[in-house]
């Protein structure tokens, strides 16, 4: 079998849907695959969608609520594909997605890991952004910011079983994993859009604790630096990587209306680490939300 689609899931019953649907509408030449959602104890009726799919097509598996780094690892040992696409659960795909994907492993040779191309619409459809202009490896950018969508990396099984989810990161784990495996391989990237970020207000991403968050990013940091390979292809940039970690961290304390003086302390932080952060549009982006 090519690909197996892994979707981790926790309370997504009105959106699930809507996203297994477009999986399993892809073009005729795609059919080497499967889909395994892993519902992550949800508490909604997500039982009751997955019901109303054809289990032939859509492997459905239900365990304890250990977030959504855990339910990946729990889905990619259960694949049965060459490769292993994680999938969000509140997105969609289009008709090409996963025949963009076998071209791709065909072109590159069964390469350890690349990344399609995304956009990100509101739920009405309408579009915000495109990521389609990214280099053909992007190993040296990921280092200043997550530019990856999960739904668009792809990741050989053996490489993904070897190097999973960090699971005491609750969130961020992916943008983990993107830079612990571009330490190790070449990351290359096909700009064809084959799938859409669907942003709603009921995203986890938008969601903040911030004692939580603040534990997050600094596990995220050390956790990174304490990986030896890691440090021997990025070590010469943590000032690069610290900075927009910062950053994430100042736009978010923003984008929360939280008080002015934190959004200003890590902004200083960034310009610390690296005095040129000063001049990008993520900074200007995090004091235009700070005025507003």
């Amino acid at each position: 079998m090519f690909l197996s689609i892994v979707i981790p899931t926790y309370n997504r019953a009105g959106y699930i849907g809507k996203t297994l649907s477009s999986l399993l509408s892809q073009d005729a030449a795609a059919s080497d695959f499967e889909i395994i959602v892993i519902d992550d104890g949800s508490t909604d009726n997500t039982r009751a969608v997955m019901e109303t799919f054809d289990r032939k097509r859509v492997r459905y598996f239900r365990k304890e609520n250990g977030e959504r780094s855990a339910a990946r690892n729990y889905g990619a040992r259960l694949a049965k594909g060459d490769y292993i696409n994680f999938f969000d659960s509140d997105d969609l795909a289009y008709p090409h997605h996963v025949h963009t994907a076998w071209e791709t492993v065909q072109r590159l040779q069964s390469p350890e890991v690349f990344h399609l191309g995304y956009d990100v619409r509101d739920d009405k459809k309408r579009l915000l952004r495109a990521v389609d202009t990214l280099p053909a490896k992007i190993n040296d950018l990921l280092i200043d910011g997550n530019h990856l969508s999960c739904n668009g990396v792809f990741i050989r099984t053996d490489v993904c079983l070897q190097y999973p989810f960090f699971e005491k990161l609750h969130a961020s784990e992916d943008y983990q994993l993107w830079l612990r495996l571009a330490a190790r391989f070449d990351f290359h990237c096909i700009n064809t859009v084959t799938s859409t970020v669907v942003d709603h207000q009921s995203r986890s991403v938008l969601k903040m604790n911030e004692a939580k968050f603040v534990y997050r990013i600094a596990l995220l940091q050390t956790s990174l630096e304490q990986d030896e390979r890691f440090m021997q292809v990025y070590g010469r940039r943590l000032g690069t990587f610290r900075a927009y970690l910062f950053i994430y961290m100042a736009l978010h304390f923003a984008m929360a209306g939280l008080s002015t003086g934190k959004v200003i302390r890590y902004l200083v932080a960034a310009v610390k680490n690296k005095p040129t952060v000063f001049f990008t549009r993520r900074f200007a982006a995090v004091i235009k939300n700070t005025i507003l």
